[in-house]
């Protein structure tokens, strides 16, 4: 496990990823995963990288237990990376927006992010409000 972070329960959803320490914008905190599957090898936890390209994360590693925020401190950065969206601070949940992590239509989710901002279910990005798809469409894991 990365010495930086500490898997641990959280208020909302689950388990998730703390900081041990801070980081800066754009400073790479760790890898997310290493197995590109199909479709059919997906799972709740993957990433879409194509039309039919997904990285998983196996349970061993970090990015298993990132959860969802409506207002996130991280984005999924090519080739297989989690990078810094903002400045985090020490002792801080690491979240992704996962309209950022998946282009497939029919997929949404109800949130549990209790942000000011949550917008209660998270929907795909083809399927997100038009400011939502604006405001993400140069940090989007996929390739059209």
């Amino acid at each position: 496990m990365e010495k930086n972070f500490l898997i641990k329960d959280t208020i909302h959803c689950g388990k998730g990823v703390f900081s041990r320490k801070s980081f800066l914008k754009d400073q790479i905190l760790f890898v997310f995963g290493k197995k590109v599957v199909p479709w059919t090898k997906a799972n709740h936890r993957s990433v879409q990288l194509g039309k039919n390209k997904w990285l998983n994360p196996d349970q061993e590693d970090i990015g298993y237990y990132l959860n969802h925020s409506c207002d996130p401190n991280a984005r999924f950065k090519r080739p297989n990376f989690i990078a810094a969206l903002r400045s985090i601070q020490a002792d801080e949940e690491i979240t992704l927006d996962y309209a950022t992590l998946i282009n497939i239509p029919k997929w949404d989710m109800p949130c549990c992010c209790g942000q000011k901002n949550c917008r209660k279910i998270i929907k795909s990005y083809c399927k997100s409000p038009k400011m939502i798809q604006k405001k993400y469409k140069d940090i989007v894991s996929f390739r059209e």
